[in-house]
């Protein structure tokens, strides 16, 4: 039940979202809706409020705004009538607006989420200052690091995290650094351009623990130190996750130390529903810091801009056959499961994960394929470059065969979400 009713919470708030955003503009420049429906047709039930009905349909895996003459979805075509009130009745540039109002609405409202987050919850920082590999002939090896050195301090202030290493070392010239190894302290005075090439290790010490995952079952608990995997040694958080990652759905023994004593239980690693490879459920520790509004904001927008990059890296990854089709796309069920797993694990998840949800529905609206918003872009991009409208013919035809493909895709990405999950 809470998988079903936080799938209809996160879908609902995205598509209304999204719909709203061409929905106000649309009325800003003086195109007349028609209707405003959450889901797809047939319609359920609504209400004609002056000239727009405000409806809920029955396919509830999206929606949508019907504008006066606009050749979309629908594929109505009579409906272009050349009335002031139509869309192709408006200039290029407010057409582009309606248009690109959608996608942008999820982009702002992923920002809104990450920011917010940060500035009721304080920004979330991985525990510790440990030095990673060291590459030979590096700044780092010149300025006499070595993999497994903890920094204590940067310019006489104690640092516990990465970002507080570089946040002390900007704006300076030379930084004071103090750091451990093997219980030895070692100081020096160093150019910050040495952080720049410093790989961070993170200790395997549990943050968060995920309800009904493996770990959580096993009783592993916050604050315990991961021992060993499969009989691997593990000294860093990538050495775990090296070694999860790669036996999904194999039962192997783990072992934790809590207080001194060694604990152990067989595991067995779920396979992730995106990728198939194997999770526990634990996340690595983190320490909370207090931040401004302005600030907030600031770390909203770096991480929207972030996980933008990593959606274009992925979906270049794809093209280029370098990442697998099939796992690189999640359908509603595997939505669904992601979102109950979110609602599960508290309020604060299921809103990022609809911040992530939010992202990249509005980065995917934006691409080039027909029916989607960046389709329709497409067609205003060419009647500004042609200056005249292209054939309704052309864009009935084009939508068609987008439609035909979107349908293929849906069906396809479903039955991969069975396959994945059953």
């Amino acid at each position: 039940m809470i998988t079903i009713l936080a799938f209809i919470f996160v879908l609902g708030v995205l598509v209304f979202i999204h719909e709203f955003g061409h929905f106000i503009m649309a009325k800003i420049v003086g195109i007349r809706v028609e209707r405003f429906s959450l889901g797809f047709p047939p319609r359920m039930f609504g209400k004609k409020i002056g000239e727009t009905d405000y409806c809920i349909s029955w396919v509830p895996i999206g929606g949508y705004v019907k504008l006066s003459g606009m050749i979309d979805e629908s594929m109505e075509k009579n409906s272009v009538k050349g009335e002031p009130w139509e869309f192709m009745s408006k200039p290029v540039y407010q057409r582009f607006l309606v248009i690109f109002a959608g996608p942008m609405m999820n982009i702002l409202l992923a920002l809104f989420i990450f920011s917010m987050s940060t500035y009721l919850t304080g920004l979330n920082e991985p525990l510790g200052t440990t030095v990673g590999t060291v590459k030979q002939g590096s700044f780092v090896e010149q300025a006499g690091f070595q993999k497994g050195d903890q920094i204590v301090s940067v310019n006489d202030k104690p640092v516990e995290t990465w970002m507080q290493v570089e946040e002390l070392s900007e704006g300076n010239d030379q930084v004071n650094v103090t750091w451990k190894r093997n219980g030895e302290t070692f100081s020096g005075s160093f150019s910050p351009v040495v952080f720049d090439s410093v790989q961070q290790s993170l200790p395997p010490v549990v943050g968060d623990v995920i309800n009904d995952y493996p770990a959580s079952k096993v009783g592993i608990e916050k604050g315990d130190l991961i021992v060993s995997v499969k009989g691997q040694p593990i000294n860093t958080w990538n050495d775990l996750t090296d070694v999860i990652h790669d036996i999904p759905d194999q039962q192997v023994t783990i072992q934790w130390e809590r207080n001194g004593e060694i604990l152990s239980s067989e595991i067995t690693p779920v396979p992730e529903p995106t990728d198939g490879t194997g999770r526990i459920g634990i996340s690595f520790l983190t320490v909370s810091r207090d931040v401004g509004l302005f600030y907030s904001f600031y770390m909203g927008t770096q991480y929207s801009i972030n996980l933008t990059r990593l959606v274009y890296r992925s979906l270049k990854s794809v093209i280029s056959g370098r990442e697998s089709f099939k796992n690189a796309f999640g359908g509603p069920i595997v939505i669904a499961k992601m979102a109950g797993e979110s609602a599960r694990s508290g309020a604060g998840n299921l809103f990022i994960f609809m911040a992530f949800l939010s992202l990249n529905l509005g980065f995917l609206n934006l691409l080039p394929i027909p029916v989607l918003d960046g389709g329709h872009l497409v067609f205003i991009f060419i009647e500004a470059i042609i200056r005249r409208p292209v054939p309704d013919k052309t864009k009935i035809v084009v939508q068609q065969i987008g439609m035909a493909l979107l349908l293929a895709f849906m069906v396809f990405v479903i039955i991969n979400d069975i396959r994945r999950i059953w």
